[in-house]
């Protein structure tokens, strides 16, 4: 939740650390340290001290150019131009010659493209800036390394490495402000864990980034300590935890922290049913939260929003409110899976590159016995010979290797990883193409979408465990009633979709009726407490009324599927050339 924050509160930390802070003005090594002390304290001081120093440039050396440059990127990030930072950061990391110049370039980058979302060129940056730690002789400048890394990968979901990074921090007896920021985020990566989290610890972090002054990682922890007693049933407690820390939170100016702390009492004033001061408190979230679609305090203000609006029976509210959070959350959870796919593509290409700097290394030995053994004998040639098909045999392995990975990759992008059928986008890819066929083809086509019946209530009652193992005996029972040829996915949650090429709306009809059979034949008695007849709703579309244009086709499905919720559920609905029901019966169904 505090992503976004933390990346910003560290990202000062990469750049406190750039040069010692000390030292009179007057030459421009003096004016680099005065600028780097005045960096985050004194935005005015900064900026002059840069203006004199522009004003000197000529005169600086190549290495104090670097560093100029480098404040000047910071200079942009302060002024929200991230983009030109970014651009002159890689500028300086491509000239420098100086190792940690390179090093801090590397980590500025990290740091910015974070906000800007360019999660790959991150991810590569900060491997590069790891790579060079051990050359680097500042110890301070190696630590700042050891906590952009582990925010970055406690960003991109990789909490095992967050924490590894962090405690090797926190193990190195850091500057009292960066084992303070170091303590937040190892909390950070061992709530990712899901592990339990030691409320004296928590305290102690809390004291320690409290005598530093650190307002934002103290009541970052604070968070974590309401989380540890809300999920003890404390949330009485929890709530005026953070309600009594509310104005040094909202002192900071912070708008990721601000909407968090919010988010979290809107939270727990709901459970505790003050309706109010929950409205009160994701209002505030909201307008606490900036760019919202992928913000969590504005995923978590919705939903209270939602809630309230249902309790007091506000149908229309609590729809509106149910509409922007279905469409924050998807948001949220498309960059996480951004993020997570970063990562695991960024893996990917260091472990290429790894594999071929040593198939190089391999290849540069090799030339180097061939010379000598040009110099020798026959038997000596023939044992070259045997090495080189030693090599290539080595390098089509790895060639091999790196393949499966690739087509791993490929199916990891295609495949529901629960189900095993095609994901959303595979599906709407490959129905897209199939239209497209039977449109040239002057053939009809058909779509069913069915969403599972009361599927909440089984999440509720009987837990995701159930709930998982009835998505997947649904993909399977769905899977038979397909004919060969057709087109079968899982489009989110508890939604499936089957497009049939050269089937009417009859056709569609009568494999949506065969799914209705095999769902109730789905034996349920394993469960002690029997889980219910698993049923769906249908709707079915054709393209002799819709055409061949996908949005189209789905558009009319869905709503004859929730015509069918509105009309009873576990029924078969077809879009005709009439009026049907609109979507808001959404909160009905």
């Amino acid at each position: 939740m505090l992503r976004m924050l933390r990346t910003i509160s560290l990202a000062s930390l990469c750049l406190v650390i750039f040069l010692p802070m000390a030292a009179n003005a007057g030459d421009i090594q003096g004016l680099l340290k005065q600028a780097e002390a005045a960096r985050s304290a004194d935005p005015k001081a900064f900026a002059a001290a840069l203006a004199q120093i522009e004003e000197q440039h000529a005169s600086a050396t190549k290495e104090q150019q670097w560093q100029f440059r480098l404040l000047k990127a910071y200079q942009l990030i302060m002024k929200g131009r991230y983009d030109l930072a970014v651009q002159q950061a890689i500028e300086v990391r491509n000239d420098a010659s100086d190792v940690a110049i390179r090093f801090r370039a590397n980590l500025l980058i990290a740091n910015t493209t974070a906000i800007t979302r360019d999660f790959s060129l991150g991810l590569r940056s900060l491997e590069t800036a790891l790579q060079l730690s051990d050359r680097v002789q500042d110890s301070e400048l190696r630590q700042t390394g050891l906590g952009v890394a582990a925010v970055l990968y406690n960003q991109h979901g990789q909490y095992a490495l967050g924490q590894n990074y962090a405690e090797q921090l926190l193990a190195q007896d850091p500057a009292p402000r960066n084992r303070c920021l170091a303590r937040q985020v190892r909390f950070e990566a061992l709530y990712g864990l899901g592990s339990e989290l030691s409320e004296s610890e928590i305290n102690e972090a809390i004291a320690d980034c409290e005598k530093q002054k650190e307002p934002i990682p103290s009541n970052s922890l604070r968070g974590y300590l309401a989380r540890r007693w809300a999920a003890k049933g404390q949330v009485a407690q929890a709530a005026e935890l953070l309600e009594a820390h509310l104005p040094a939170v909202e002192a900071t100016g912070y708008p990721r922290l601000i909407g968090e702390i919010h988010g979290l009492i809107a939270e727990y004033r709901l459970t505790m049913g003050n309706l109010s001061e929950a409205e009160k408190h994701a209002q505030a979230a909201l307008a606490g939260s900036v760019n919202g679609g992928y913000s969590l305090p504005q995923v978590t203000a919705h939903k209270v929003l939602y809630e309230v609006a249902l309790r007091r029976n506000d149908l229309k509210a609590a729809l509106s409110h149910y509409r922007q959070y279905a469409e924050a959350d998807k948001a949220r959870l498309d960059e996480v899976k951004a993020r997570e796919f970063a990562f695991q593509l960024s893996r990917n290409e260091l472990q290429q590159k790894n594999q071929s700097i040593e198939l190089l290394q391999r290849q540069n030995e090799v030339l180097r016995l061939q010379q000598e053994i040009s110099k020798k004998s026959a038997i000596n040639n023939r044992l070259f010979v045997a090495m080189l098909l030693m090599v290539l045999g080595v390098g089509a392995y790895w060639a091999y290797k790196v393949k499966r990975v690739q087509v791993m990759f490929r199916r990891q992008a295609q495949v529901d990883s629960l189900t095993g059928v095609s994901n959303r986008r595979h599906f709407r890819e490959q129905a897209e193409a199939q239209l497209a066929r039977c449109e040239t083809a002057n053939r009809e086509a058909a779509l069913v979408l069915l969403d599972l019946d009361n599927f909440k209530r089984i999440n509720d009652r009987y837990g995701h465990a159930t709930g998982d193992w009835v998505l997947k005996q649904v993909a399977a029972a769905c899977q038979v009633s397909c004919r060969e040829g057709d087109l079968f996915g899982r489009l989110g949650g508890e939604e499936f979709a089957i497009l049939t090429c050269g089937g009417d709306l009859h056709a569609a009809e009568r494999i949506a009726q065969e799914c209705r059979r095999q769902l109730a034949a789905i034996d349920t008695s394993q469960f002690d407490d029997e889980v219910p007849v698993i049923t769906a709703s249908y709707g079915c579309a054709t393209t002799k009324l819709c055409g061949h244009d996908f949005e189209n086709l789905f558009m009319h499905a869905d709503r004859a599927m929730y015509r069918a919720k509105a009309e009873g559920r576990d029924r078969v609905c077809s879009h005709e050339e009439r009026p049907v029901l609109v979507r808001t019966q959404q909160v009905t169904a």
